[in-house]
């Protein structure tokens, strides 16, 4: 996306007054303690999600009107912004409510992570599959996971978790919070609903059973490829303080750049402070200016690889989602909004480096000039008798999550002990909460 798009984007008045909102979810989502409390903040994010991604549908009505010469019909929305008779004054609104919508079920994969108290597992497991779409209420099926939602607080004091709020949660419909106060553990319940009780068992009935098998009784996870979730046993550990400490000072002088433990270069910038400070052409130039010299400073060497937060809101299941990084709730929203930005750079010399510190045998896989996909093998790490790949999203992961290169290291040294040949592993590491929470 061009800079002028965005910037034309996150200025429609539709933008502006969802990133108020987000700082609201997201402070209210921080005192959420309780099944009452969860409930409460679930029927207010339900609300504004089923708001949007009506209004949205309504934009894409009238734009295949126009689209076919048609005239504007009788009862149109009102276009905020622009000629009513434009097509792409309607394409803008339907646009700057996709990323509305995206950005709310942001904020409902950052209540699911908040639910399952930060257990990656319970995300690793439930992502493992397409996505249902925007959740409306012409779906077959959505009036009765949610009036399934309220039965299960009304009658039964329980919390349950609708997963078309979020995009992380991909199997089953709900999920029920069972709390057991004297211990303050919780029995945790995943339904596939059926409107119809008469159908026999579908694939998606399939699908969250093998969930349930992979996340208790240690079975496969869902999906065609042959894998399994990992413990490590490793505390999981980050430097995501310098993430927070560098966005407080690109909030006074409009970027920050600064060195990471692990060789890695941060790059924080405000939008709106730079844009005040400079102008957007000018800001452009001190961003790539501020760029280069962090590189020079990091002294990179091999093939540099750089990932960004920029409009990632809700786009990768893998990532944490910003909604629970431990920052100020309106930096948080900032993330989601694309109105706070960072990148985090490295090479591939340098993550050899690190990784070979801490007595892995790795080596640098990508070939020069390859396409950075998701599954895209980077690094091949060796040891214990086994071999495993590093895959693109698994960078991507740890850049932006800031992840101590030693801990990951630890927990590749567990998992190449621990692993099943001819199993892709899926790890996961001890104590993530006191990361997030």
């Amino acid at each position: 996306m061009t800079t002028d798009r965005l910037d034309v984007l996150v200025k429609h008045p539709f933008h502006r007054e969802n990133g108020e909102r987000l700082v609201g979810f997201i402070q209210d989502l921080c005192q959420c303690h309780d099944s009452e409390d969860f409930v409460a903040f679930q029927r207010d994010l339900l609300l504004a999600a089923l708001a949007a991604n009506q209004a949205r549908a309504e934009r894409s009505r009238v734009i295949k009107r126009l689209r076919k010469g048609q005239r504007l019909p009788a009862d149109a929305p009102d276009l905020v912004v622009g000629d009513p008779h434009d097509i792409d004054d309607w394409r803008l609104e339907y646009d700057v409510l996709e990323r509305v919508g995206r950005q709310l079920r942001s904020v409902g994969d950052a209540l699911a992570w908040r639910a399952f108290r930060y257990d990656r597992r319970y995300i690793l497991t439930l992502r493992r599959n397409e996505s249902p779409g925007p959740m409306t209420l012409s779906k077959e099926g959505t009036v009765h996971e949610i009036q399934f939602a309220e039965e299960q607080w009304s009658e039964h004091r329980h919390f349950a978790l609708l997963h078309d709020l979020t995009d992380c949660l991909r199997i089953g419909d709900v999920t029920v919070f069972h709390d057991r106060h004297a211990d303050g553990a919780q029995d945790i319940y995943l339904y596939e609903l059926k409107t119809n009780p008469k159908r026999r068992e579908s694939t998606q009935l399939t699908r969250t059973r093998m969930a349930a098998e992979a996340l208790y009784v240690g079975g496969p996870l869902p999906g065609p490829d042959k894998a399994c979730l990992v413990e490590t046993g490793v505390p999981y550990a980050t430097h995501l303080s310098a993430l927070g400490d560098a966005f407080a000072r690109a909030h006074r002088e409009g970027l920050k750049t600064m060195r990471v433990p692990g060789q890695r270069g941060l790059l924080a910038l405000d939008i709106a402070a730079a844009g005040n400070r400079w102008g957007l052409q000018e800001a452009t130039r001190q961003f790539h200016s501020a760029y280069a010299a962090l590189l020079r400073r990091t002294r990179l060497t091999g093939e540099r690889i750089c990932f960004s937060s920029g409009d990632s809101a809700a786009r990768n299941t893998l990532a944490p989602p910003w909604g629970i990084y431990p920052l100020q709730p309106a930096q948080c929203a900032g993330l989601i909004a694309d109105v706070l930005v960072f990148s985090v750079t490295l090479s591939s010399d340098n993550f050899i480096e690190e990784l070979r510190k801490a007595g892995l045998d790795a080596h640098w896989v990508l070939p020069d000039g390859a396409d950075l996909k998701p599954a895209q093998p980077v690094v091949a790490i060796q040891g214990h008798g086994r071999r495993v790949l590093m895959a693109r999203a698994e960078l991507e992961r740890i850049l932006l999550e800031l992840t101590d290169l030693q801990t990951w290291a630890s927990g590749m040294d567990q998992l190449l002990r621990k692993g099943t040949a001819g199993w892709q592993p899926w790890p996961y590491f001890m104590d993530e909460h006191r990361a997030w929470a």
